[in-house]
């Protein structure tokens, strides 16, 4: 085979990795990865010979491009005769009785392991080993603090053996691996680690190449102090930021421009003044969860190990002003930033006179103004009414070309920004809607109908006259028939005369005088009212 680079490009987990060219010459039969110092044994044979050979063991490193030779052996039907052992760049080399070579490992000799079978000086077959490191590491070392933030890394060299590798948890589940472009590192995190996150993790590790075995795997062991909770000292606030926004309208809300770990956004309402944990997301665990407002999202989480951006998109309500605090999180690290949202709500009520406008804001902490105005004319005065938290101007109905047209309530913060709400009123509109319909004509089949209603209102209204009249008469007419009785009988009863109702049954138990008149006065008809007219006339005229 020709000396040539060969590039490969892996997906692990949604990351990608570039691995690195391979090395020149890139011929071996397997390739074995191992942690520094630990033991490590090369094989020689596929199958033990037959015959007496001649084993040769040479060695090239990733820096050199010639073998350097370690040591040889005779083997007699798979079996040395002989125990050999060399020391080479710090580390001695023992050949064992089956011919394999046994050392243990290190960075100064990593590379390429070759055994030559020889017999009488004809080479009959050679076998070319590739030795490759993994470093491992777990930070913080443990026992970890509960809440703090676990990192597994792992370092492959080099890394062009790795054609793929993960992190899989105590429980079997692959984690969230993201692997570095062209260094062959693989990094897991668990933030917010709890006692759960007890156990055994795996780094498994694909291997590239002619081998025996095609995936590595190499443990890490991991204990949690459940006595000692992590707490971040290192904490980096960003500029309080001020905004306003329409109600309904989409407005970010911006986090700091770390890709973190983890992140927590928090809400405090204007009337309260109590923080309250509204949104989070682990990165590394893949989860979010959204407490209270199903309006809010992050902005394309999918892209955030691109983007490095956690901030928000929030559709908020005339309810969700307020202070929000978006706190991100990396490794023992946190980065803060304060957004300050005033909401602005517009809305119109009707009636059959006015027609109002209304501007409804909240987090008044940071509003200069709020005001209406009149588009067409901004110098004409509106007169407005307004109590905390609104503002509300009148038009009279019907609108008139005068008071038609758009209307703009315009909220401005203390730093200089503002917001408008637009109404555009409108004569056609209006006047459908609100102004009352006109009284129509009668028909020509009702005229009857409404002489006859007239006739009869205008004889109900003769009617109280008349009997008004009819009394007076009759109690002249009584006068002039009984007066003599009449004064008898006042006369009769001048000692009770103060009030004749304080007690009616010593009225009713009296007896009338002689020829005193009792009168009943009985609702009349019309003839009854004429014939009461010529008895007055016969006595009185």
């Amino acid at each position: 085979m020709g000396k040539y680079f060969l590039v490969f490009i892996l997906i692990c987990s949604g990351s990608w990795l570039i691995i690195a060219p391979l090395m020149e010459g890139d011929l071996w039969n397997d390739v074995i990865i191992v942690r520094e110092d630990q033991s490590v044994t090369l094989s020689c044979f596929d199958s033990p010979p037959t015959s007496s050979v001649l084993v040769t063991w040479k060695m090239m490193s990733p820096r050199e491009d010639r073998w350097s030779y370690l040591l040889s052996v005779n083997c007699i039907d798979g079996h040395t005769d002989g125990h050999s052992s060399e020391v080479f760049a710090g580390r001695t080399f023992e050949i064992s009785t089956d011919a394999s070579l046994i050392f243990r490992a290190a960075s100064a000799v990593q590379g390429r392991y070759s055994c030559v079978v020889e017999q009488n000086d004809k080479k009959l077959q050679e076998r070319i080993v590739l030795l490759a490191l993994i470093k491992l590491t777990v930070t913080p070392t443990p026992p970890v603090t509960v809440d703090s933030t676990l990192r597994l890394a792992a370092q492959v060299s080099p890394s062009s053996v790795a054609a793929w590798g993960t992190w899989v948890s105590p429980s079997g589940d692959q984690l969230h691996t993201e692997i570095s472009h062209g260094t062959g590192g693989l990094l897991s995190k668990l933030p917010r680690i709890t006692s759960k996150d007890n156990g055994v993790y795996t780094c498994r590790i694909r291997i590239y190449g002619n081998s025996g075995t095609s995936v590595s795997e190499h443990r890490v062991n991991v204990t949690v102090n459940v006595k000692a909770v992590f707490s971040f000292k290192d904490v980096t606030h960003g500029v309080p930021r001020s905004l306003a926004a329409l109600s309904r309208s989409l407005v970010t809300l911006t986090c700091p421009s770390v890709l973190g770990d983890y992140v927590l956004l928090y809400w405090e309402s204007p009337d309260s003044k109590r923080m309250e944990l509204i949104f989070q997301f682990d990165r590394w665990r893949q989860s979010y969860t959204n407490q209270t407002k199903p309006h809010l999202h992050l902005i394309n989480p999918a892209s955030l190990a691109a983007a490095g951006n956690f901030s928000f998109l929030l559709n908020p309500a005339l309810k969700d002003g307020g202070l929000y605090l978006c706190e991100v999180f990396l490794d023992d690290k946190a980065f803060s930033q304060a957004n300050r949202l005033s909401v602005l709500h517009g809305y119109t009520k009707s009636s059959r006179t006015a027609l109002d406008l209304s501007c409804m804001y909240s987090e008044r902490s940071q509003v200069k103004s709020v005001r209406w105005s009149y588009v067409q004319d901004p110098s004409r005065f509106l007169q407005s009414s307004g109590v905390l938290g609104r503002i509300t101007i009148s038009l009279a109905l019907p609108v008139t070309p005068e008071t038609a047209g758009q209307y703009a309530c315009t909220l401005n913060l203390k730093n200089g920004k503002s917001v408008q709400y637009m109404y555009t009123v409108t004569m056609a509109n209006i006047d459908s809607t609100i102004s009352p319909r006109p009284a129509l004509p009668p028909a020509a089949e009702d005229v009857s109908a409404s002489s006859y209603v007239s006739t009869f209102s205008f004889l109900l209204f003769l009617i109280p006259p008349i009997a008004v009249a009819v009394g007076v008469l009759l109690w002249r007419q009584g006068y002039c028939v009984t007066r003599r009785s009449v004064e008898q009988s006042l006369s009769h009863h001048s000692g009770e005369v103060e009030n004749i109702y304080e007690n009616p049954d010593d009225l009713r138990q009296q007896t009338p005088p002689q020829g005193a008149v009792y009168m009943d006065l009985k609702p009349m008809g019309e003839m009854d009212v004429y014939k009461e007219l010529e008895r007055y006339n016969q006595c009185c005229g």
